[in-house]
């Protein structure tokens, strides 16, 4: 009896690999043609998301707010937590995590954040040397809900990285300077 089921696995082995051969070599097999962005799932029926935007930086696509325009000034808007930064608004970081926030030389911006988790965050402007730029930074607090808004008076070319200081490992974003 054993000897059955290896050769009946055998041949299952070999019946699929006949059968998946014709569509990987008509082109189902993962490069899309003009019109075929919606027509193709993946094989375990969910759906495929990338990590920490990869596929953005595989197409060339920079994760700074969609195409490199700098965000224009105002106010910007975060969620902390503990994982990464989430990006609320304008609408170039919204939905992303730890954006890269394009920010116009000599402008200002106020960047408000909400405590998504209620553990302890806060957030700093730091520069190369991972130092804190002209004290932008604020006080931690970790009550969920609870809101801060850091001001930036006039955005500097030193302004390199926006950071949780308690989480400096997983909520650090880039900032670059346009």
């Amino acid at each position: 009896m054993k000897a059955d089921n290896s050769q009946s696995r055998r041949r299952i082995l070999k019946l699929t690999g006949v059968a998946v051969l014709p569509a990987v070599l008509a082109g189902c097999g993962g490069d899309e043609g003009p019109g075929d962005e919606d027509e193709e799932e993946p094989a375990n029926g969910e759906e495929e998301e990338p990590a920490n935007g990869e596929e953005e930086e595989e197409n060339g696509d920079e994760e700074d707010n969609g195409n490199g325009d700098a965000i224009e000034p105002g106010e910007i808007e975060l969620g902390g937590e503990t994982s990464a930064w989430q990006g609320v608004a304008p609408d170039e970081i919204a939905d992303e995590e730890n954006p890269t926030l394009t920010l116009q030389e000599g402008e200002s911006y106020e960047i408000t954040w909400e405590n998504l988790d209620g553990v302890g965050h806060n957030i700093e402007i730091r520069d190369d040397n991972d130092e804190v730029v002209d004290d932008y930074e604020t006080d931690i607090v970790d009550e969920e809900g609870e809101t801060q808004t850091l001001e930036i008076d006039e955005v500097t070319d030193e302004m390199a990285q926006y950071v949780c200081e308690p989480h400096a490992g997983t909520m650090v974003g880039d900032i670059e300077v346009a």
